[in-house]
């Protein structure tokens, strides 16, 4: 009963400056909406692509197998609607639909809108995708235009056309595109006048833009939130907590409880604002709330600690914008990991927020590797939280 009643003063106090949270909540989301769509787009290791088979025929069914071996492309099969809500959110990078008489098309020699193709209005990999689902409806119509050209021969020269010979040029003319098809598309990123291996793709600019401007925010409001603490110190009020039996964790422990609360208000309004108002899901993997908690945690045994070190409000005020945005920067929430050195990659995860963006961006890749950025974060607070809470006790008692 104590804890709650220490950690509802505590969230009280936090609160009562509204102009504060709010600009907390508003000024990322500006930042975000204005910038997000300036930046270079983040690029990661695979293309989500939703596809929808509307045909449910053998030669839509070989397509998807085709279609969704090609490197680079993670296939999610799935209803029209569904596809829809995921392109919706963000989820994927563009929906392919078979349409409805496919099969017959193709064997008709007729390949007009068998195909469609729906994409993100802010994705780059929408030519690479169109190009890979076209080699694709191309080699399956060359196989039946090659079948009925040697049916109209042996016609043309009055052979006997046996009840197996089309499926058999089909089967001889597709085996002429393994191990080597018979066209290709080589794509090249160039860096100056010479051309660079890349085996990335994109991230939607407004979700990865508002990930690191996310992150900076946490750790700012966190920050100055912990500098009343300094004050609590310098007027005495742990001191006389230290007379009471358990009072001082009691404080402690409340003092983390109400950050993380108000911590994860900003993180669920920043995300509904921007689902609302801008219509992005920044987080359709609901790991990433999970992630953001212990990335929140970090961030609050960081401000503890802080407030343990320094000896006024006065600098921690002055510290924390500058810490906030300085770790910022190196953990790369300005700038995007487009052809920089691996020892800047290195660098960003001598940050919390490098290894937040790491997780996060992992998540929203699909890939889900978050093990590592949870395992570095839930060490920064086992480390510090027990040395922040050992500092102020010896701080209070001296």
């Amino acid at each position: 009963m104590k804890l709650l009643n220490i950690t509802f003063y505590k969230l009280k106090m936090m609160l009562s400056d509204r102009l504060f949270f709010a600009a907390m909540i508003i000024i990322p989301i500006f930042i975000m909406f204005s910038a997000g769509y300036a930046i270079k787009q983040e690029k990661l290791d695979i293309i989500p692509v939703a596809a929808v088979d509307e045909d449910k025929s053998s030669y839509s069914g070989l397509f998807l197998k085709r279609f969704g071996a090609k490197e680079g492309l993670k296939i999610e099969h799935t209803d029209r609607a569904k596809a829809a809500e995921m392109l919706r959110k963000s989820r994927v990078e563009a929906v392919v639909v078979i349409k409805e008489g496919f099969e017959e098309k193709l064997i008709s020699g007729d390949k007009s809108e068998v195909i469609d193709l729906i994409k993100q209005p802010s994705t780059l990999a929408t030519g690479y995708i169109g190009e890979v689902a076209a080699g694709e409806v191309m080699r399956l119509e060359a196989n039946n235009l090659a079948a009925d050209w040697v049916v109209r021969q042996y016609e043309k020269l009055n052979k006997p056309v046996s009840e197996g010979l089309y499926d058999e040029v089909i089967r001889y003319t597709d085996a002429q595109w393994e191990p080597v098809p018979l066209m290709t598309v080589d794509y090249m990123e160039m860096q100056g006048d010479k051309p660079v291996e890349v085996h990335r793709v994109t991230l939607p600019a407004a979700t990865a833009s508002s990930m690191g401007i996310l992150a900076v925010f946490i750790l700012i409001f966190v920050l100055f939130n912990c500098g009343w603490l300094i004050e609590e110190k310098r007027n005495g009020t742990l001191k006389r907590l230290v007379s009471g039996y358990g009072a001082l964790g009691y404080s402690f422990l409340g003092n983390i409880l109400a950050l993380l609360i108000a911590g994860a208000a900003q993180i669920i309004l920043f995300a509904l604002v921007s689902g609302i108002f801008f219509k992005i899901d920044l987080f359709p993997d609901k790991r990433s709330y999970i992630l953001l908690m212990v990335y929140l945690l970090a961030a609050i045994s960081i401000g503890l600690f802080l407030s343990a070190v320094l000896k006024t409000t006065t600098q921690m005020q002055a510290f924390a914008p500058v810490f906030a945005l300085l770790t910022g920067f190196i953990g790369g929430c300005f700038w995007n990991f487009i052809d920089v050195s691996e020892r800047l990659k290195q660098l960003a995860l001598l940050t919390p927020q490098g290894w937040v963006l790491k997780g996060l961006g992992s998540l929203a890749a699909n890939t889900g590797d978050i093990g590592m950025p949870f395992v570095v974060l839930t060490g920064i607070s086992a480390v510090l939280l027990p040395m922040s809470y050992l500092l102020i006790s010896r701080s209070v008692r001296a």
